[in-house]
C-alpha cells in the first residue's frame, strides 16, 4: 500500500512537472517571462515572493522604456511626415496659383495680340486704300511729271504707288525715273511680295 501511494505521488509530481514545463515553454514563446523577468524555476519555486520580486526587476522597466522610446520615435516620425505633407500641400497650392496666374497672362497676351492684329490689318487696309488713291493721281498726271514726283518719294511709298498703278501707266511713269531709283523701287516691290508670300 505504501508503495502504491509513493508511486502515485511520483506520477502526480511527474504530471505536475510536465505541465509546469509545458506552461513555461508557452510563456517563453509569447515572451511573458522575458517581459516580467520570470523564469520557469521562479514560477515553480517554493517562494512566491521571489517571483514577484523578479517581475518588478529592471528587465521589465527596460522593456517598458524601449516601448516608450519606440512610441516617441514613431510620434516624432508621424509629426515630421505630417509637416512634410502640409508643406507639399502648400507648395501645390502655390503652383496652382502660379499656373492660374500664368494662364491669365497668356489669355491677356492673346487678347492684346488679337487687338494688335486687328489694328495692323486696319493700318494695312488704310495704307492699301491710300496707295490706290495716290496711284490714280499719278496715273492721271503726265508721265514725265509723275516720274519726277515719284523719284522724290521714299522707296516704300514709291513702290506702293507703282504696285497699284496699271502696268502700262506704271511703265510710262518709271521710264522718267532715275535708273538707280527704279532699281530701289523694284527691290521694295519684290520685298513686299516675298513678305506677303511668307504670311500665306
Amino acid at each position: 500500500m505504501k508503495r502504491t501511494l509513493i508511486v502515485g505521488q511520483i506520477v502526480i509530481l511527474l504530471i505536475l512537472g510536465v505541465k509546469i514545463a509545458a506552461m513555461s515553454q508557452l510563456f517563453d514563446h509569447v515572451g511573458l517571462f522575458g517581459r516580467l523577468n520570470l523564469s520557469p524555476a521562479a514560477v515553480a519555486g517554493a517562494n512566491p515572493q521571489e517571483g514577484i520580486l523578479a517581475a518588478s526587476g529592471d528587465g521589465g522597466a527596460d522593456s517598458l522604456q524601449k516601448e516608450r522610446d519606440l512610441f516617441a520615435l514613431l510620434e516624432k516620425r508621424k509629426t515630421e511626415l505630417d509637416a512634410r505633407q502640409e508643406s507639399l500641400r502648400l507648395e501645390e497650392q502655390k503652383l496652382a496659383a502660379l499656373k492660374k496666374e500664368i494662364q491669365d497672362k497668356i489669355d491677356q497676351l492673346g487678347v492684346i495680340e488679337k487687338s494688335l492684329e486687328a489694328k495692323l490689318d486696319a493700318e494695312k487696309s488704310a495704307d492699301a486704300k491710300r496707295f490706290k488713291d495716290l496711284a490714280k493721281i499719278y496715273e492721271a498726271a503726265a508721265p514725265a511729271k509723275a516720274g519726277a514726283m515719284l523719284e522724290k518719294l521714299d522707296n516704300k511709298t514709291a513702290a506702293g504707288i507703282a504696285m497699284n498703278m496699271k502696268r502700262d501707266k506704271a511703265g510710262a511713269v518709271l521710264s522718267h525715273v532715275n535708273v538707280q531709283k527704279v532699281v530701289e523701287i523694284t527691290k521694295e516691290i519684290t520685298k513686299s511680295f516675298n513678305a506677303t508670300a511668307e504670311k500665306k
